[in-house]
């Protein structure tokens, strides 16, 4: 088959069925260079946040480095490591599957019919938590200030790690890593702050009690 003419070229893109397929295949390419893009930015996410907490690395956490593809630096910082204890990095997990389980935790959250103990564990496998933790923090931050209660910070670390069931030395590192991400990226999530009895009637209630006073907020403007 020769070349087309700037005609029959013109006649091909208006045949229907050629432009639907045109377009179904420019639509394939976009979304399949927007998955790789993805995937780069899923795997760097996970390195930068491994190497923020190489002062922490264990021995441990030696084959979920491995498992991240880390550089010879790294390598060379984990052949000294004589820490114990339970892994600070978590091990490599495919973003496909992460999506996966990710929209799972997110359906419970959002089920008005899950319980408030399904619904705590189901937050905590969110891909913003860390941003909620945050925000937290510094609701209580506030809130305590108001208050007038000397060392403001760690009374709200306290509280947030109590209410979360995590420690406050994993809120105090969290809040900082957020905070980090959002000087070093500018469009990063940044989370209004939130209280505490704010948290406890999401949990008790649901998101999707949330989202729906949000659309129906939305239908009345």
């Amino acid at each position: 088959m020769g070349k087309l003419s700037h005609t029959e070229s013109a006649q091909l893109w208006e045949r229907p069925d050629f432009t639907k397929i045109a377009v179904v295949g420019l639509v394939a390419i976009a979304f399949y260079k927007w998955i790789e893009s993805a995937e780069r930015r899923y795997n760097r996410g996970l390195l930068l946040a491994a190497y923020r907490r190489r002062r922490d690395w264990k021995k441990s956490d030696v084959a979920h480095l491995q498992s991240l593809g880390v550089n010879k630096a790294a390598r060379s910082r984990m052949a000294r490591l004589v820490g114990r204890g339970r892994p600070v990095v978590r091990p490599h997990q495919r973003l496909d599957e992460l999506i996966v389980s990710k929209f799972g935790a997110f359906a419970v959250v959002v089920d008005n019919s899950a319980s408030s103990d399904d619904r705590r564990k189901a937050f905590k496998e969110l891909p913003w938590w860390p941003h909620y933790v945050e925000a937290l923090y510094r609701g209580e931050h506030e809130a305590a200030k108001a208050r007038g209660l000397k060392g403001a910070s760690s009374e709200a670390e306290i509280a947030v790690g109590n209410a979360l069931g995590i420690s406050a030395a994993t809120v105090h590192s969290l809040s900082g890593e957020i905070r980090s991400l959002r000087k070093e990226i500018e469009s990063s999530a940044n989370f209004p702050a939130m209280t505490l009895v704010e948290y406890e009637c999401l949990m008790r209630n649901g998101f999707g009690h949330e989202l729906k006073a949000l659309a129906e907020t939305s239908r009345r403007q």
